[in-house]
């Protein structure tokens, strides 16, 4: 373990009460994270919602809202004779969902607070949609074939199902170095695993689709790289900066790892040619057979 420095942290200072119902946690920073997120891949959202057939008049369910950020932006996609709904587990996700997507006069997207593994969904949610999208869901969940068991059972005859998730998690990292991200990207997948989930889900997902339902339409990798002075550069050192206090109070890690991946991120930062890798993204999306 490196030693200790006297570099001021900037990372994120925890809750006591970590991930109580969602594995990253809901705390401000966290939600803070997710709209740059949002903002940042909304466009490749919105091209896989396409190669789905999204349109005016569609039916939609975000499997894994979160805050609703990608919520509210469907409902202005299929319009007023469209129709949106949301799963999410976390009840102050489920919330803030509904109060961003009633924001703009609309009452009648319903954000459905619940576990996936283990709730039974409502009678009305049976063949109800035309599209489901699902981005970085699988990789936490316990069974990914219960996910896909319920996709299947929301979606209409000939649904389609669009995921955004990793096959190659260990792309992320810091080129020319890094030594202490490195071992961030193994402690993560560590801490994802702890809980059932797998950070490269998207290598399995083809077969399990195949195995209960669905039809693999088509596939597409996704792989982006940031230098310091890109936007994209604040979203894989903000989840570094915001999910590291958390591998800490697991376990994983220390305050001096603490420390010395701070001191290692502010070194990138101020060389120009510094490049960080994404972690690699596979775009999946399948037809509902019959």
């Amino acid at each position: 373990m490196p030693p200790s420095t006297t570099a001021p942290s900037t990372f994120c200072v925890m809750p006591t009460e970590v991930r109580p119902d969602y594995v990253l946690g809901t705390h401000s920073a966290e939600a803070d994270r997710l709209a740059l997120q949002n903002s940042l891949w909304i466009d490749e959202a919105r091209s896989a919602w396409t190669r789905c057939g999204l349109g005016i008049g569609s039916r939609v369910v975000d499997v894994g809202c979160g805050p609703g950020l990608a919520t509210e932006a469907l409902l202005e996609i299929v319009g007023a004779t469209g129709r949106v709904a949301g799963i999410e587990l976390s009840g102050r996700f489920a919330q803030q969902a509904r109060d961003r997507c009633s924001s703009g006069g609309r009452t009648d997207c319903e954000i459905l607070q619940c576990d996936l593994m283990t709730d039974a969904m409502p009678a009305h949610f049976t063949n109800a949609f035309d599209v489901a999208w699902i981005r970085w869901l699988a990789m936490f969940v316990k069974s990914p074939e219960t996910l896909i068991e319920r996709v299947r059972d929301l979606l209409a005859p000939q649904g389609t199902v669009a995921f955004h998730e990793y096959f190659h998690y260990e792309t992320y990292s810091l080129l020319e170095g890094g030594p202490r991200i490195r071992e961030f990207v193994q402690f993560a997948k560590a801490s994802f695993a702890k809980d059932g989930g797998d950070a490269n889900i998207a290598r399995r997902l083809p077969r399990i689709l195949e195995q209960h339902g669905f039809e693999v339409m088509s596939m597409r990798p996704i792989a982006r790289a940031a230098r310091p002075h890109d936007a994209l550069w604040q979203w894989p050192t903000g989840f570094i900066r915001t999910y590291s206090p958390t591998l800490v109070q697991l376990g994983f890690a220390d305050s001096a790892w603490l420390e010395a991946i701070e001191l290692e991120l502010r070194t990138a930062e101020a060389c120009k040619s510094s490049v960080l890798v994404a972690p690699s993204l596979l775009e999946i999306i399948a037809r509902k057979c019959g």
